[in-house]
């Protein structure tokens, strides 16, 4: 029994299976309260805070607000264009929301952008489509970028939708995203992208 108790296949399966449980452990430590009805709060008091309705649809300014959107969006990876144009593209007090945190005002986003941009080693975004409905504008998008963290380095896709308010100056007011960010940075981390596999597969049985 004890040369059983001690032999390298039992006592590497025993490893495996402390690590998986303090893994877990730490895991189910971490997990907050449920706040997801305080973030859609959140949501729709930043949108009515937006509710200018914008430029005109179909006039020239309103074009050139989606350009300068769309050309904000497609270099985001780019540092020099991150400190020249976010204050020209978002107005005092945007909100900005890419699911994965919130910011407010030219200057958190951008130095959110800029550091996100750091971790970067490529990075590319191509505008697929857009549609307005009232003041709002969504965007849809591919995103492709690679990060050394993030899948061993390797190119991650993605697609996403933007929605958008500017308000009469063009700048933009609102930004909130929509893309999965679990699959596409969570899911992409040693270790946590593993666990969030294995729940995947217990909800689809």
């Amino acid at each position: 029994m004890s040369s059983l108790l001690f032999h390298p296949v039992t006592t590497f399966a025993a490893g495996v299976l402390i690590a998986v449980l303090t893994i877990i452990f730490f895991l189910s430590s971490c997990t907050g309260p449920n706040t997801t009805k305080q973030s859609v709060e959140t949501y729709r008091t930043a949108m009515a805070k937006a509710s200018e309705s914008g430029p005109a649809p179909g006039s020239p300014e309103e074009k050139v607000a989606l350009e300068n959107f769309g050309n904000f969006l497609k270099n985001v990876g780019t540092q020099a264009y991150l400190e020249e144009h976010t204050a020209k593209v978002y107005a005092p007090g945007a909100y900005l929301n890419d699911t994965l945190v919130t910011h407010h005002g030219p200057d958190e986003i951008k130095a959110y952008f800029l550091a996100t941009a750091e971790t970067m080693t490529s990075f590319e975004l191509s505008i697929d489509d857009s549609s307005r409905s009232g003041p709002d504008h969504y965007i849809r998008w591919t995103m492709i970028f690679a990060a050394p963290k993030l899948s061993s380095g390797e190119p991650i896709h993605s697609v996403g939708i933007s929605q958008v308010r500017f308000n009469n100056t063009g700048q933009v007011a609102f930004h909130q995203d929509f893309w999965d960010a679990g699959q596409n940075i969570y899911g992409q981390i040693p270790l946590v992208g593993g666990m969030i596999g294995i729940i995947k597969k217990r909800l689809e049985e």
